[in-house]
């Protein structure tokens, strides 16, 4: 029964490895570079820096010449009459006249150009700052992910390597367990030790089925993390990443949240300006050409009908009270620069103490690699010498197996160490913006 439950569980195994080379292999950089191609978050903020730069564009098309062209069409069903008092060609009596015809068509052409609008340069420098701010937006969005990515794919590695290592526990476990059966058989072990081996046996076959779905989790969230519907498996093996931390130089940068809130901080302040500005004059040019037809019947190609009249001129806009509206305006604004000025020191206070916080964790994860790279050398060497004591029957089956635990307990911790400080490097150069 127990060779049948061993040998259902190996072709589970093997079914398991089997489906996971349908994965396609992706490497780290590789899984940064199709995230960041394929995560909707970032094509958005793409397309909302587009809109931010369609702003100045708007605001250019709003100085070129304003050209408007039209035509009237009327029918007077009745025409307007006007009265001339005490008409002094008619001996003083009031004369009612009549002016117009049956058929009054109007074609017309008018421009507008803005000559002078002291908001338009100070909008120009805020649509500037505006499309700064979220391409800024964009890079905090992409770094975001990248972290995501990264720590998805050192999760799902670290699974990975802690599956291998149950597997070959379980390995072992088994090989005990035939040893066991032999010295059963031959009388020389005691029921009670062999149903002990037979549990370590269906221990190592749970914690085996467990990283199992750990590892197939840790997949499944790597895949979503890159926004793919293709099944993806590391390529990069624990060793490559490590060695790829070492050579790695942690860089300082700014962090973008403080340039975003910079940003915030310059607009509100040109808000206050633009909202000075609309105490200014405005000043803009126009003109207008007008073709105008009297007719008693509509026939627009009547000889002698179209009267042609223009103008051009220049307007002035002075705005003289506005109900306070431009100060409480430029309060507000004043007010949200101080926020943001207050913000920006907030977040420079959380950011040292983030940098800080992940240095000593990185630094907690150096040590606790050497210690369990000594372990595990200390745990080999001790294991290996208690395997002969315990053939040769002088050592307890308890103390054996304490041995072999030591030695799974060594394995698990330095994967752990190692996972722990390549998590704790990209919190880090998060942490110095280089991320």
């Amino acid at each position: 029964m127990k060779r049948f439950i061993i040998f259902t569980y190996s072709l589970i195994s093997s079914c398991t490895y089997s489906l996971s080379g349908l994965a396609q292999p992706i490497t780290l950089s590789q899984a940064l570079t199709q995230a960041q191609a394929n995560r909707l978050e970032l094509a958005n903020q793409q397309l909302q820096t587009r809109i931010a730069q369609s702003d100045e564009a708007r605001r250019r098309a709003g100085w070129q010449p304003q050209v408007n062209a039209g035509a009237d069409v009327r029918r007077n069903t009745q025409i307007q009459r006007n009265i001339i008092k005490n008409a002094p060609f008619a001996n003083g009596q009031d004369v009612v006249l009549r002016f117009g015809t049956p058929i009054s068509n109007v074609l017309n052409a008018q421009v507008e150009q803005k000559v002078y609008d002291a908001q338009s340069r100070v909008s120009r420098d805020i649509n500037q700052l505006t499309v700064e701010s979220q391409r800024t937006t964009l890079e905090k969005l992409t770094i975001d992910v990248r972290q995501q990515v990264t720590e998805a794919y050192y999760q799902a590695v670290f699974n990975r390597e802690k599956q291998r290592l149950s597997d070959r526990a379980r390995d072992r476990a088994r090989g005990y367990l035939e040893q066991a059966q032999t010295r059963f058989r031959a009388g020389t072990l005691l029921k009670t030790d062999f149903d002990r081996f037979a549990l370590d046996v269906s221990n190592a076959e749970l914690t085996y089925r467990n990283d199992q779905r750990d590892f197939a989790l840790s997949l499944d969230n790597l895949r979503y993390r890159i926004n793919t519907t293709q099944a993806v498996e590391p390529a990069d093996s624990l060793g490559t990443l490590f060695a790829q931390f070492q050579a790695q130089e942690l860089a300082s940068g700014m962090r973008p949240e403080l340039r975003q809130e910079e940003l915030n901080r310059q607009i509100n302040v040109l808000n206050q300006r633009r909202e000075q500005a609309r105490l200014a004059p405005v000043v803009t040019a126009y003109g207008a050409y007008f073709l105008q037809q009297f007719a008693d019947t509509f026939n627009p190609f009547q000889n002698e009908s179209w009267f042609a009249y223009n103008y051009v001129g220049l307007r002035v806009s002075v705005p003289l009270f506005d109900g306070r509206q431009t100060r409480l305006n430029r309060q507000d604004y004043v007010r949200r620069a101080e926020i943001n000025q207050n913000t920006l020191q907030q977040l420079k206070n959380d950011f040292d103490y983030e940098l800080r916080a992940a240095r000593n964790t990185l630094a907690q994860a150096r040590e606790n690699l050497a210690e369990t790279q000594k372990n595990i050398a200390q745990a080999q060497a001790i294991l290996a010498i208690d395997r002969v004591r315990f053939d040769a029957g002088t050592l307890l089956l308890a103390d054996f197996r304490n041995s072999e635990y030591s030695l799974q307990q060594a394995e698990n911790n330095y994967l752990r160490a190692v996972y722990d400080l390549l998590v704790g490097q990209v919190q880090v150069r998060k942490a110095l913006g280089s991320l």
